[in-house]
């Protein structure tokens, strides 16, 4: 099959899921407002107190430099930027380009700015496949956590949850074995990219760097002084992303109990397994609404906090990475304008 009948397939497979999410994301919009009364549901909104709002934005922003610190930590150490504070502004262009396209554009975005910060595209994908790793793990750990407490709904993904926690032990232990036999997978790659002069020779080095550059990255959580810092902050991460539920149900008035907080923030998390909507309109306000309805909280006041936890969630990200993005755009002297908004989303190499 030709490259170019590979990016066409590509590109219908993209728009086809693009269409997709908008059509859950209009449903799930739909089936949380259909018989509310828009006035209750007004009023409900404007008594929400501000302070509690406040409190939750600030939560989410600190989940964002927690999550920056923690990729941080997930490259190797003579890979490592020179602070982590400069994972920061990629890590949010990177989450914005997330929520308002849904095409997974955002790991593309961060390999391209990383590749600007003179970090090679190896050791990237391998702190991503680590992050991703790590997170399905964090996920199957807080689900066996809480399942002693029969607190989660009877709709509750519990086996896509489980097979998640799972998919991550698996994914960690198989990246370690990879890791310790990274010597001989690396020979193994020369001979095969080697073999009769099949490819030339500066692709041969290319691609060997690059598979070298991964191996090498897979073994960050086999050094403790790195391993530690990224399983407190995972810990740190949902400590946050918790903390914003239960600041939401303080801002309505709503009793705050951690099990709620916390089943909230497991179910929005594995809403992401389905195809999303730009900035998950709709979605986060029907899974806000059938967690919340499970604990007997009444229609209308879970649908206004759904509704204010969608921009809770996505408008720091939105503001953090346009800002990020505007900052390299307004650096750049070369290029046309589609060129330089090109780089500075990390989508186009920078010359």
């Amino acid at each position: 099959m030709s490259v170019t009948l590979l990016m066409q397939k590509s590109w219908r497979i993209n728009l086809g899921r693009g269409l997709l999410g908008l059509a859950i994301g209009g449903l799930c919009l739909w089936l949380s407002l259909r018989g509310l009364d828009l006035e209750e549901l007004r009023t409900a909104l404007l008594q929400s107190q501000a302070p509690w709002l406040a409190a939750a934005l600030a939560a989410v922003v600190a989940v964002a430099f927690i999550k920056a610190a923690r990729w941080w930590f997930l490259y190797p150490r003579l890979s490592r930027p020179a602070s982590w504070l400069s994972t920061f502004p990629v890590l949010m262009t990177a989450q914005m380009l997330n929520v308002l396209v849904p095409l997974r554009l955002g790991e593309i975005a961060r390999v391209g700015l990383m590749l600007q910060e003179h970090v090679s595209a190896g050791s990237t994908l391998s702190t991503i496949v680590v992050e991703k790793s790590l997170d399905l793990l964090a996920v199957g750990c807080l689900i066996i956590l809480i399942l002693p407490a029969a607190v989660l709904p009877d709709w509750f993904p519990l086996s896509s949850g489980m097979s998640m926690g799972l998919s991550g032990v698996a994914l960690l232990a198989a990246l370690l074995a990879i890791w310790l036999g990274r010597a001989r997978l690396k020979a193994l790659a020369g001979r095969i990219l080697g073999f009769r002069g099949w490819l030339p020779a500066r692709w041969q080095v290319r691609l060997m760097r690059l598979i070298s550059e991964i191996l090498d990255g897979l073994g960050a959580l086999a050094d403790l002084k790195s391993a530690l810092p990224v399983l407190a902050l995972t810990v740190g991460n949902w400590l946050a992303s918790v903390f914003t539920m239960a600041a939401m149900l303080a801002a309505f008035g709503l009793p705050v109990q951690w099990h709620v907080a916390l089943v909230l923030s497991l179910t929005i998390y594995l809403s992401n397994l389905v195809p999303t909507p730009p900035a998950l309109v709709g979605v986060i306000g029907a899974v806000t609404v059938m967690t919340l309805r499970w604990f007997e909280i009444v229609r209308v006041e879970a649908t206004a906090l759904g509704l204010a936890l969608n921009v809770v969630l996505i408008s720091p990200l939105v503001i953090l990475g346009g800002w990020s993005t505007w900052q390299r755009f307004s650096k750049l002297t070369r290029g046309n304008f589609k060129e330089r908004w090109a780089w500075s989303l990390g989508l186009r190499k920078h010359p």
